[in-house]
């Protein structure tokens, strides 16, 4: 049996799944249908995160999950769509659900909580004029590399 992680070592790994689905989800862009509900709702997709999203689960709306917008507000989504994710048919649920968050950064037992490393996620990403040029691949650990960043001007 392997040792169990400690408290840093689970918070980094959370912290890094954040991470790395709004790289992926800011790199490949979201299914229209929910960049439609976003844009209809005030979302800034530049400057917004996907936290969580699920698709075509069985028994569930199109398109579920978890966003954080510009102004930092988490919210709770589940829209239906036609196949291809490109047609918004319905909003089932857009509910702000940032009180329900754990945005502290220091919890007995658990350390920070996954509202304050989605947080750090989106202001991390929000400094860095692209999703994630070379040296903000380095300093924050993101696998995605296009090859120039606007802000700090680093390339291959």
């Amino acid at each position: 049996m392997g040792r169990q992680l400690n408290v840093q070592q689970q918070n980094a790994i959370v912290e890094d799944g954040i991470r790395r689905t709004a790289s992926y989800w800011r790199l490949n862009g979201i299914p229209e249908a929910l960049k439609i509900a976003g844009l209809e709702r005030g979302v800034n997709w530049s400057k917004s995160i996907v936290v969580d999203l699920d698709i075509d689960f069985p028994g569930m709306p199109s398109l579920f999950g978890l966003l954080l917008t510009q102004d930092e507000k988490f919210i709770d989504f589940a829209v239906n769509t036609d196949e291809s994710h490109e047609r918004l048919k319905s909003v089932e649920c857009w509910d702000d659900v940032s009180e329900k968050q754990n945005t502290n950064f220091h919890n007995r037992g658990i350390g920070v909580g996954r509202g304050a490393l989605a947080l750090k996620a989106l202001r991390e990403l929000n400094a860095c004029g692209t999703v994630a040029c070379e040296m903000c691949w380095y300093l924050y650990g993101i696998s995605f590399k296009p090859p120039l960043c606007g802000v700090c001007a680093w390339s291959r």
